[in-house]
């Protein structure tokens, strides 16, 4: 078994290590993970370290791989499948703390608590309390992009904490998922931008949300509206961004995640300060993080034991895999 980067909990270390050999590798190159897997019957990967034709190429009894978290970002799917591996991924435990801290930037963005925190230990704050503009979410209208479990759990959340007017755009649900929730579905992407104060993305990264927010968006959206990202940082071209921010387009943004993590300590993101970062910790709570790795720890055993796990990726490569497995015995 092969650790790719490690794994969120000593508790899901202690239970891979007890019922297999581990190889970890820390900070490992391309080249590194192929030689690991030459070897190897099961893999578990955190991004930013990827599985894909390179490393897969060498690795003939390579059963499954699990992602360390929802995502699949780190490993290439159709690659998997082509070599017969089996995919994991472990969906659901982000949603209430990803949901969380969404709200948490919304209001950081809302109140103005970045800047006012500069100007209490500036000096001054008290002469200047009046001087920005403090946005209530009572009753505002929030745009949600991506109406899944997070995307779905933020509409739950702000419409009874908030009374929040909330829009919805996601082409892959019907409207009434929206409806339930009392929300309200848009088949425009464009009219969610112009009508809400706030936009929080929550969308899978695919090809149809690649880059959906560009600069041509950003213009859309109102002068006095915020941006929060906490879903694939690809989701929002980062150029286009940065210049809705220095010429004012929009209010404000918080980013979660980013188009290359880690985020470079030369990033140009830093010279804005109207911009909220934190380093893709969203769905990083205590209780999220122990949950994602024992269920990493538990798909990946019961693969390899030869029980078919509740979320396979790529259920074509199943027959596949097993073959393999089968083989190696």
């Amino acid at each position: 078994m092969v650790l790719v980067g490690g794994i969120y909990h000593t508790d899901a270390d202690k239970l891979l290590r007890t019922n297999t050999d581990v190889v970890a590798l820390e900070r490992p190159s391309s080249e590194q993970i192929a030689a690991a897997l030459a070897d190897a019957d099961g893999a578990i990967v955190r991004y930013p370290y990827r599985i894909d034709d390179k490393v897969l190429a060498g690795a003939k009894r390579l059963v499954a791989v699990a992602s360390s978290g929802r995502g699949t970002d780190s490993i290439d799917v159709p690659a998997c499948t082509r070599h017969g591996v089996v995919v994991v991924n472990n969906p659901g435990f982000g949603t209430v703390p990803v949901s969380e801290h969404a709200i948490a930037l919304m209001l950081a963005l809302s109140r103005r608590l970045i800047e006012r925190g500069k100007a209490i230990r500036s000096g001054g704050a008290w002469d200047k309390r009046t001087d920005l503009d403090v946005l209530d979410l009572y009753s505002r209208t929030l745009g949600i992009v991506g109406l899944g479990l997070i995307g779905s759990e933020m509409t739950r959340k702000c419409i009874a904490a908030f009374s929040l007017n909330v829009l919805t755009y996601d082409p892959y649900v019907p409207a009434s998922k929206a409806e339930a929730l009392g929300a309200t579905m848009l088949t425009d992407l464009d009219e969610l931008l112009e009508r809400s104060d706030f936009v929080s993305m929550h969308c899978e990264l695919n090809d149809g949300s690649r880059g959906m927010i560009g600069e041509a968006q950003l213009r859309r959206m109102r002068p006095h509206a915020f941006l929060i990202n906490t879903s694939r940082g690809k989701v929002v071209q980062q150029k286009a961004l940065e210049k809705a921010l220095a010429e004012r387009w929009i209010a404000g943004a918080a980013l979660d995640v980013f188009e290359d993590e880690p985020l470079a300590e030369s990033s140009t993101l830093f010279k804005f300060d109207n911009l909220l970062l934190t380093p893709h910790v969203a769905g990083l709570s205590g209780d999220a993080l122990r949950a994602l790795a024992n269920s990493a720890v538990t798909q990946l055993l019961r693969a390899l034991s030869g029980e078919r796990p509740k979320n396979v990726v790529n259920p074509p490569a199943w027959d596949a895999a097993m073959a393999r497995r089968a083989a190696a015995a």
